[in-house]
């Protein structure tokens, strides 16, 4: 398969009387049909090769101190709005700059629910309305009402938690009993056996209270990653997000006019699902490896070779990874736009002017690798988020009431995404003939936001 980026359209349909309009949605459905066939193999295959393309990435910070300040909070309201566990609710979110006040751009990846519109505006309201003598009494009003919304996540990570802490707490007793693991002891005691009157919001200041030195203690005691101890401090860090975004966007609110500017909170109306057929044969591991070596940028033969062996390696039955095994099972892949990418769309098509031109679009959690590339390559030159890089399948770009321009926009970034999901298998196979790569086992998220 080639790279070379195909044709808007047939030439009959370009070729028409310059009155006769263009249906672009419909010319763009068939452009997709094609790119999709060298898009998403690529993406399974580098999926069920790696899971995730690297460790996961911080942002660079900025050393303006009012950016920082500003990207924070923008990370942290898009997290107060990410009620649930799972991807439903991953929230993006974007200041627009207007000449007397500015504008809160808020996608999710199934869309913004009214009730979570309600709940944001209901929160932007009372960060409007802080009086520095009165913070203590309105802080304690935010978080109680982002723990009451949130509840649904926040159960989670805490039932998870509790039975981490248990295992650690018991694995803690064949330790020498000095006063640090007695203290840590006591408080994994709380943790997997909360008192009666310990409310949500109790377990949520009390795990945002162990971030620092407990959780480095807990992480010192960890083998490998994903073992009880590695999990345990994870869901420590997930559960003191909560407070740690309150206290976040109070500190925007309070520092930075173009915050107290935020006249209203709209929403981006999510594009549709589209399933993705894929054809068998395209998603044998070698015809999808075939495709990659006549991109124009693989013509290394002797790299080639050594990619194509370690494939093969790895494809054994005494392989390391199951590749033929996990492509196999794929009929169809559901694909969505996931929220950054909305509210990138949304700047770009209508030409809106961010705060301070910071090109900065925070999210609840860090970027997969679809997204940290998309952004990454735009012709826009968005800020580079953190990423998790976990190599999502399911993803498209924004697609929906295309015209003529960005029906061309799209096919460059889908030709550039194919190009750097070629370079990135060759790399992990080069890698892994090394001896250096293997598939990466990782959370997608840190400390809850894109800041992580």
């Amino acid at each position: 398969m080639s790279t070379r980026t195909p044709p808007i359209a047939p030439r009959s349909m370009l070729s028409r009387a310059s009155g006769e309009s263009i249906d672009w949605d419909a010319l763009w459905e068939q452009t997709f049909a094609t790119l999709s066939k060298e898009l998403y193999p690529r993406l399974a295959l580098f999926e069920a090769l790696a899971r995730f393309k690297s460790r996961s990435e911080r942002r660079t910070p900025s050393s303006d101190e009012v950016v920082e300040t500003r990207r924070a909070f923008l990370d942290s309201f898009a997290y107060l709005c990410d009620v649930q566990k799972g991807g439903a609710t991953v929230t993006a979110a974007g200041l627009q700059k207007l000449p007397e006040s500015n504008i809160l751009w808020l996608a999710a990846n199934e869309g913004v629910r009214n009730d979570i519109k309600i709940y944001a505006e209901n929160i932007l309201l009372k960060l409007k309305n802080l009086n520095p003598d009165c913070e203590q009494d309105a802080q304690g009003e935010i978080f109680h009402l982002a723990v009451e919304r949130c509840s649904p996540r926040i159960i989670v990570y805490q039932d998870e938690m509790k039975r981490l802490a248990r295992n650690c707490r018991m694995q803690l007793k064949r330790e020498t009993q000095n006063d640090a693991v007695m203290s840590l002891r006591r408080k994994l005691r709380k943790l997997s056996e909360p008192p009666p009157r310990m409310m949500l919001t109790d377990v949520v200041d009390f795990c945002y209270h162990m971030r620092g030195l407990d959780i480095d203690e807990i992480k010192r005691r960890s083998k490998n990653a994903l073992d009880d101890y590695d999990k345990l401090a994870h869901y420590i860090g997930r559960l003191g997000a909560t407070r740690s975004s309150v206290l976040a966007v109070i500190k925007g609110m309070m520092r930075i006019p173009a915050l107290q500017q935020i006249s209203c909170i709209r929403t981006v109306e999510a594009p549709g699902i589209k399933e993705v057929a894929l054809d068998q044969w395209a998603l044998s591991p070698y015809e999808v490896f075939r495709g990659i070596c006549q991109d124009p940028v693989s013509q290394n033969p002797l790299q080639n070779a050594a990619a194509l062996h370690s494939l093969v390696e790895l494809d054994l039955p005494s392989g390391s990874a199951d590749v033929r095994v996990r492509l196999s099972q794929r009929r169809t892949i559901t694909t969505r736009v996931h929220s950054e990418l909305q509210i990138a769309d949304r700047f770009s098509r209508r030409f809106l002017e961010f705060v301070g031109d910071d090109k900065y679009i925070g999210c609840s959690k860090p970027a997969c690798y679809f997204c940290f590339n998309w952004l990454s390559n735009h012709k826009h030159k968005y800020v580079p988020p953190a990423a998790h890089l976990k190599i999502i399948p399911g993803c498209r770009g924004p697609d929906n009431g295309v015209n003529e321009s960005g029906v061309a926009i799209l096919q460059d970034m889908y030709s550039k995404m194919c190009t750097r999901l070629g370079q990135d298998i060759l790399d992990f196979l080069l890698h892994s003939v090394q001896g250096h790569s293997h598939a990466r086992y990782q959370y997608q998220s840190t400390d809850g936001s894109s800041h992580a």
